[in-house]
């Protein structure tokens, strides 16, 4: 059996680390794995330098890129660019010639998804499409909960919304929905896969409704998140503090850094709270009851802080699953999480589930509830999950 991957990233955020994870496991299960990718990071953040094999392939034209975002700002049509790349990626596709084409994130300034599903639709090959957001099925946006819009459910006629990702200055919408469900219907054999039950039932009332869903819940990249002795917050001047943890790969309304700042003013001295994936002028804003840290790559650094903190409180305002809330409670850290999204079937303690911007409700479980240090019982089967799923596939 041979699989080929198909991401904007690879090793690098959440969706980069599932592919690194699926690809590695594929090996060390004597199942040909090969991966395409395109970045080495997000845009203006710190580069994961990954060793490209026969089996790694990076797609990537800096000019065509560059182009892309631009067009897609000024033009909305986010996804209709970047051709060259396009073929290149169908070309090695045809070289590798796989069982199973697993696509991942094809939204990311790198391909155009209309040529690569017109080849698709002749290759006559098994598709394995995990959606890890909502951007195949909307006219613009990979997210909507946060702006509580439904447009997406009647064709985005009248999306008023610009300033999220992938960011433009006019609307393209309308065409943009009609493209993608006329382009994403056109391929039968497809199988989509999402990492919850919620975005499973926003499939069920989008025009991706025809398709075959199944809900494979993301695991954790690394065996190494368990609880570990450490004195980490010391090198960040904390001593005698209970800590509130919050980690994002990016810091946004949306991910809810308005709110640990309303936290942050309701919290008494006994408290601090720990962000984690600020950006240095994020940092400066802070109040003196925050302490701010920049992303960080390093698994083991997360780790400390997970086994480091009292609480993880994640006030996510839109989320599709919530795999730092999976990384907390492998570390013995207790959760709670803002009912958002996918957020809250990742929570083991469901009674730690509080409603959106209800922080009074935040502040009292942190004031009466006591947090102590256990070990939960995570099973890591998505790896196991995708195995199966792609013999079935094949067998199917």
């Amino acid at each position: 059996m041979k699989i080929l991957q198909i991401n904007s990233v690879y090793g690098y955020g959440s969706t980069g680390r599932i592919v690194e994870s699926i690809h590695k496991a594929c090996i060390s299960k004597d199942i040909d794995s090969y991966v395409i990718f395109s970045r080495l990071g997000a845009i203006n953040s710190t580069k994961k330098e990954v060793e490209e094999t026969d089996n790694i392939i990076r797609v990537y034209n800096d000019k065509e890129f560059k182009e892309h975002v631009l067009k897609a700002v000024l033009l909305d049509k986010h996804g209709l660019y970047s051709n060259k790349s396009t073929y290149v990626i169908i070309d090695k596709i045809k070289e590798i010639n796989p069982d199973i084409i697993h696509l991942h994130n094809i939204h990311g300034f790198y391909l155009n998804y209309e040529i690569l599903f017109e080849f698709l639709k002749k290759f006559n090959k098994k598709i394995i499409w995990t959606l890890h957001d909502c951007w195949a099925f909307t006219g613009y946006c990979s997210h909507y909960e946060y702006n509580e819009c439904n447009e997406w459910k009647t064709g985005c006629l009248n999306c008023k919304y610009s300033n999220v990702y992938p960011y433009r200055l006019l609307s393209n919408s309308k065409d943009n929905y009609i493209r993608k469900s006329k382009v994403f219907n056109s391929v039968d054999d497809i199988t989509i896969i999402t990492p919850s039950f919620w975005l499973k039932q926003q499939i069920r009332n989008s025009f991706l409704k025809g398709k075959v869903c199944k809900v494979i819940t993301n695991g954790l990249s690394s065996e190494k998140f368990k609880f570990t002795k450490t004195n980490i917050l010391e090198k960040y001047g904390i001593f005698n503090k209970k800590i509130i943890l919050a980690v994002s790969s990016i810091w946004t309304k949306q991910k809810g850094f308005d709110e640990y700042l309303k936290l942050a003013k309701l919290i008494n001295e006994d408290w601090k709270i720990v962000m984690v994936g600020l950006s240095k002028k994020q940092i400066k804003k802070l109040p003196k009851n925050i302490i701010g840290i920049e992303r960080t790559n390093s698994i083991e650094d997360l780790i400390e802080l997970y086994s480091a903190a009292t609480v993880f409180v994640n006030l996510t305002l839109e989320e599709t699953f919530s795999l730092v809330n999976i990384e907390a409670q492998s570390c013995s850290l207790p959760v709670i999480t803002y009912n958002t999204g996918g957020s809250p079937e990742t929570v083991l303690n469901k009674e730690n589930i509080v409603d959106k911007y209800d922080l009074n409700k935040v502040i009292e479980l942190l004031n009466n509830r006591s947090f102590n240090k256990k070990r939960y019982n995570i099973k890591n089967t998505m790896i196991q999950n995708y195995i199966e799923l792609y013999y079935e596939v094949i067998n199917g």
